[in-house]
């Protein structure tokens, strides 16, 4: 392993269930419901495609526009009045990385507003070479697109660096990017097949940097 990269939404900060309640709220005021596994093949799209997906399905006639502006109005004033607090060993994860000298990315499908604004509430600016954002890349997860950016910017070969992953379409994008992946169960993140992953943990406190 000679680079770490980071997923953020149910990786970094259990957001899921924030996403999702948002997401609901803003479908029951066009009368549409979503029940939890629908939104559970969300996970791991970026809005856009996430709107187009929804949009699409439910036959809805409302740009995606509209749609991606209200919910990212939405979840940054989450995000700006609520306290937030990492996932349970993430912290010294990025600790143990950083005394390694192993260089570490987040590469999120969120707006990179949405990156930032957690990165910066949590203050864990310090530990990231850089932020990349799917809005950034011409396809979005599952498409390896951003994983194989973030191999570049930190000029390691995919082949050497390690993914830290929750959701079904994050696992095949870095599967896809020649990565390693570790796949972290998450429970809020619902039902995700992360089958495809290298290594499977139920917390982040098990995984085991010098076995990589």
């Amino acid at each position: 392993m000679k680079a770490f990269i980071f997923d953020m939404d149910g990786v970094i900060i259990d957001s899921e269930p924030m996403h999702n309640a948002t997401l609901a709220g803003i479908m029951k005021e066009y009368h549409i419901d979503t029940d939890a596994e629908y939104m559970y093949t969300l996970s791991g799209l970026n809005i856009n495609a996430m709107f187009q997906k929804i949009t699409k399905e439910k036959g809805l006639s409302v740009p995606v526009d509209i749609f991606v502006n209200k919910y990212i109005e939405k979840i940054l004033s989450h995000i700006k009045t609520n306290k937030l607090k990492s996932i349970n060993g993430i912290y010294e994860l990025l600790i143990n990385l950083k005394k390694n000298n192993i260089p570490t990315a987040v590469a999120s499908s969120s707006p990179m507003d949405f990156i930032k604004a957690n990165i910066d509430k949590l203050h864990f600016n310090a530990y990231f070479k850089f932020l990349l954002s799917g809005n950034e890349v011409k396809h979005g997860k599952p498409a390896p697109d951003i994983y194989l950016a973030a191999a570049k910017r930190l000029a390691v070969p995919p082949q050497d660096c390690v993914v830290l992953e929750d959701s079904h379409n994050g696992v095949l994008a870095a599967k896809s990017a020649g990565m390693t992946c570790i796949g972290f169960h998450n429970p809020n993140s619902g039902t995700q097949d992360i089958s495809m992953a290298d290594i499977i943990v139920d917390s982040i406190p098990q995984i085991d940097l010098a076995s990589l």
